[in-house]
């Protein structure tokens, strides 16, 4: 709205003032942000007392002598995080419960950083592409409002079963771990590239080795000195790539394979495939692949081959399948299917609420498509679709599609003063609703039910 003298501009001022306050200091501020912060640097299901001993120190601005003593210091809010107990603990790291799964930008990043990326000549930022669709993260680049992840979502399996959560889970399936791992691989063996799957702009040799055309290459080199024997040699550069990619987190059984990897190719015979330049490559190759390097715990292996699910057996019968198709973010529904025309004793919902609350974004009566289909039982007799969206007026008239307007999820039947207690979803919280039209089955009244099953 224009504001059109100075004491409105000063009162909206105020008030603006005021709701920013009332959220800053709300009592579920801090937990709030101690738990979302916690989730970030350390581990994706802290412990209450973990939570509550970060969200003190946001309020009293002060951990351990460090802050300023005023609310909301993140200096005070990061020491806590960072120094708690459940932070640095070596033993916790060995808790399956504890941890979290390295986000795929971070791990690309970190190889980066931890491999020396040198650019090419000419070259002053490290140019990649279609990230998003590729490896599931691009920086700066949300694909919704809701980030890249939600904070409470919970894979299935055992993780799910424990009731753990993991946000990072939600953004790695088949084609983003592969798009990740083929990414890193390329970005390895040829530089900053398209090579391979490789994640960069320019074609290349596309030859081991051979960076003359990439905008860039992973500078990082361990040449083997005359004092040391091939195996002490390689036992040392394993050492430091565990240290660099996996804070020193890679275990003994690893190690040991990638040094066998390591010596077998730095004996290598071919040219620019061998000495310990094509070694490093592979050793490199080896342990960003390893669980150590998409984890921040210590991974314990069972030593077991895990079992293969049986494929389930045909039912022999005809059936039908609904195919749920989830479009992630926001859409302003209401200028999306829109009343066109009531009849004649019929409030008329297009002029008298449409244009009345949609002002100066509403969609004129004569660019909107109109459907023609039957339409029974409605508060006026035809609805027009946004511009834009001609094939759904098609599929409409076609009797091929069907609008569920105003849908949402209840429990049961309730009003504005009782639906705490009678409902079982947060109503009023966009990811939760998601989750329960996904589900089906608010309640879970029984395993197994939801959209997939």
């Amino acid at each position: 709205s224009v504001l059109n003298t100075e004491a409105e501009a000063r009162d909206a001022y105020y008030e603006t003032e005021a709701a920013l306050d009332h959220y800053v200091y709300h009592d579920n501020t801090a937990p709030f942000m101690a738990h979302r912060l916690i989730q970030k640097f350390t581990t994706s299901n802290p412990k209450p007392r973990y939570v509550k001993t970060v969200a003190t120190a946001f309020r009293k601005g002060e951990y351990e002598g460090i802050g300023s003593g005023e609310y909301g210091d993140l200096s005070a809010t990061i020491a806590a995080i960072l120094l708690d107990p459940e932070a640095r603990s070596v033993n916790l790291e060995a808790d399956p419960f504890k941890g979290n799964l390295r986000e795929p930008i971070l791990r690309l990043m970190g190889l980066m950083r931890g491999m020396e990326l040198q650019l090419a000549e000419g070259q002053s930022v490290v140019r990649m592409q279609e990230l998003n669709d590729r490896i599931g993260q691009e920086a700066h680049s949300f694909p919704t409002v809701f980030s890249f992840m939600l904070p409470e979502y919970s894979p299935g399996g055992r993780p799910g079963d424990a009731t753990l959560v993991g946000p990072e889970t939600m953004i790695m399936h088949m084609p983003t771990v592969v798009g990740l791992l083929n990414g890193m691989f390329s970005l390895i063996k040829y530089g900053v590239s398209t090579c391979n799957g490789g994640l960069g702009r320019r074609w290349t040799t596309c030859s081991e080795g051979d960076y003359s055309y990439a905008d860039g290459r992973l500078a990082f080199s361990r040449p083997k000195t005359s004092e040391l024997t091939l195996d002490n040699h390689a036992e040392k550069v394993v050492d430091e790539l565990s240290t660099i990619l996996t804070s020193g987190r890679l275990s003994s059984e690893s190690k040991e394979f990638i040094k066998k990897a390591y010596s077998k190719r730095f004996v290598n015979k071919t040219e620019d495939l061998g000495g310990s330049d094509g070694a490093m490559r592979v050793a490199a190759q080896l342990v960003v692949a390893s669980p150590e390097f998409a984890t921040t715990n210590i991974v314990k292996t069972t030593g077991s081959v895990r079992k293969q699910p049986k494929s389930p057996e045909p039912l022999g019968v005809a059936y039908k399948a609904i195919v749920n198709v989830l479009f992630a973010g926001g859409a302003d529904s209401y200028n999306m299917l829109v009343p066109h025309t009531c009849g004649a004793n019929q409030k008329d919902m297009y002029t008298e609420e449409y244009l009345e609350i949609r002002g100066g974004i509403a969609i004129e009566k004569d660019d909107l498509h109109k459907l023609d289909g039957p339409i029974t039982n409605q508060a006026c007799e035809t609805f027009g679709v946004h511009p834009e969206l001609g094939s759904l007026k098609e599929l409409f008239n076609a009797g091929d599609l069907l609008f569920f307007a105003n849908a949402g999820d209840l429990t049961k039947p309730t009003d504005k003063e009782n639906y705490m207690d009678d409902t079982v979803s947060q109503l009023f919280a966009h990811n939760f609703m998601v989750e329960s039209a996904q589900r089906i089955d608010p309640l879970k009244a029984k395993d197994g039910t939801g959209v997939l099953g």
